[in-house]
């Protein structure tokens, strides 16, 4: 992701002022409002709340497209809002996910009332940490927001009818591919999104760093594109 978002930024004509990966890293970077516009954020669930709010401390805005750190992003978005920073939050920057976000809350009202049950399932490349993946549980999440019949998410297989059920798999350098399956007794719908590179996400992310500029709040993808961007 760091290359794809460097290789795109440097398109639009922005300036990469550091790409650090490591404490030392971090250390021999001055930080500022003088210096930096802006940080993209995609390291580790371990470390996200770490960089967040050292940039949000520094007065730095923050796009961040690390999951897996829920507790530690509740806290960044209470800081950012007692800083007065700007901090920009993503499961997935995709455009094409976000329409499926979309795609997904729509359904989830029709099936109100009706006899289909939800399946999840992600797909992703060995080397990510998390699971289920950030974009799984906004999707599970997205469906129990919309429809009352659901109360909460779980890994795995699940008696409980209430519950949205989210299976993960990890394998190879698959890119992500996210799945949601409504079974009945007498048919299944499904919808699919499948990525084919991190063209898409980087782009989002940039695209989000731009809009950020000047802004102060806690926003997500819902605020980029109602905006026309």
């Amino acid at each position: 992701m760091g290359h794809e978002i460097e290789k795109i930024a440097i398109e639009r004509g922005h300036s990469i002022m550091a790409t650090p990966d490591n404490n030392p890293d971090w250390d021999s970077i001055s930080l500022s409002p003088e210096t930096v516009d802006v940080v993209i954020d995609f390291s580790t669930p371990q470390s996200a709340e770490w960089v967040v709010n050292h940039c949000l401390k520094a007065g730095i805005a923050v796009v961040s497209g690390t999951t897996g750190w829920q507790t530690g992003l509740e806290i960044s978005k209470e800081d950012c809002k007692k800083l007065k920073g700007a901090f920009f939050y993503a499961p997935n920057f995709s455009i094409g996910v976000n329409i499926f976000f979309e795609i997904n809350r729509t359904l989830a009202k029709l099936m109100a009332g009706k006899t289909y049950h939800p399946r999840i399932s992600e797909i992703h490349h060995i080397h990510k940490l998390d699971a289920p993946s950030g974009t799984a549980i906004a999707l599970a999440n997205g469906i129990i927001s919309v429809n009352s019949g659901y109360t909460r998410w779980e890994p795995g297989f699940q008696n409980d009818q209430q519950v949205v059920q989210v299976f993960s798999e990890r394998t190879g350098e698959v890119i992500g591919t996210h799945k949601i399956e409504w079974d009945s007794e007498a048919d299944t719908i499904e919808i699919k999104h499948t990525a084919h590179n991190r063209k898409g996400l980087a782009m989002g992310a940039i695209l989000a760093a731009e809009w950020l500029l000047g802004r102060t709040g806690v926003y997500g993808m819902a605020d980029l594109l109602s905006s026309g961007r």
